[in-house]
């Protein structure tokens, strides 16, 4: 079942400093530096902590990925609405493990494990086996403690690589039950993405994804631009004291890596429908797709499907 937040004051303070914000992307992506800085400095002048942030991001040497700055990505998933977030993809997640209990599971981009621990914490079917693919060397620093402390007996193995690594390292003896990523694949380019999930699928039963489902807006268009704008204030207007280092840290470098032409992209997010097919595309057979929580950016889905 979808659980929903209701509106409040930051979808007012997020629709008032939209359509500078939006002007201020569109020049952006027409590399039209002038106009963005000026479209910028009105949506500041309106109160919008993101685009201060895009001002000094534009100016200064800053991260070049959403997710190099780890103290920003912590604070962002451990503050506003990602908390009942993740809550509710922790408790789908242990629900998930008893029916019918598994020996091994995969995790897939498990970050600091705060969507996987209080799951394995909370399950009376604890795997004897479980992997984790986690890149991020600063991530990883508090996800290997805490798959030990979660499930002690469960013999847990981290893996430093990238999916597209590790998927070719497998052998024919390497199998899982239960495969399962919740909002990483996004961070993958779509063509090796679905290379990926198709070199994985001889080696799982069923795969789970958890991911947003965002409007399915032509990239470039002014509805594109208002939509993510007001998405980015709303999102960020829940921070408090920690909106700067978030702001700066992590949501201008996913920003700009979805508008500039010179920044590689930290995200490749989708339609929810646009993940299903592409599951499809790597082989996979749909067995449930439902609401999961009713996000600020956008709804996220719990995605089931057999590799068979």
């Amino acid at each position: 079942m979808s659980t929903h937040l209701p509106s409040g004051p930051t979808d007012a303070s997020a629709a008032d400093t939209a359509t500078p914000l939006a002007h201020a992307f569109a020049a952006i992506t027409g590399e039209r530096r002038d106009d963005a800085l000026d479209w910028l400095a009105r949506a500041e002048a309106r109160g919008s902590r993101m685009a201060a942030a895009l001002r000094r991001h534009f100016s200064e040497t800053g991260p070049t990925s959403a997710y190099d700055a780890h103290e920003a990505f912590q604070a962002f998933i451990r503050g506003g609405d990602n908390v009942p977030l993740y809550r509710a993809v922790s408790q789908a997640m242990t629900e998930r493990y008893c029916r019918p209990p598994m020996q091994r599971l995969l995790d897939i981009g498990t970050g600091d494990g705060m969507a996987l621990l209080p799951a394995l914490s909370a399950t009376a079917s604890k795997p004897s086996r479980i992997d984790v693919v986690e890149p991020q060397a600063g991530l990883r620093t508090a996800l290997e403690p805490g798959c030990r402390a979660a499930a002690p007996d469960s013999e847990p193995v981290v893996h430093g690589t990238t999916l597209q690594a590790f998927v070719r390292a497998l052998t024919p003896a390497d199998h899982w039950d239960l495969a399962q990523s919740s909002f990483a694949l996004q961070s993958l380019p779509p063509t090796e993405r679905v290379e990926a999930l198709r070199a994985l699928r001889p080696h799982v039963e069923t795969l789970v994804l958890v991911e947003f489902d965002v409007p399915a807006f032509a990239h470039g268009s002014d509805a594109y631009f208002h939509s993510i704008a007001r998405r980015y204030e709303r999102c960020l207007a829940q921070y408090g004291d920690d909106a700067d280092l978030i702001a700066r840290g992590f949501l201008a470098p996913m920003l700009a890596g979805q508008l500039r032409r010179d920044a590689a992209p930290s995200n490749w997010e989708q339609p929810i429908a646009d993940w299903q097919r592409e599951l499809e595309r790597a082989g996979y057979r749909l067995r449930e797709s439902r609401p999961l929580y009713d996000y600020s950016w956008s709804p996220a889905w719990w995605l089931e499907v057999s590799a068979h």
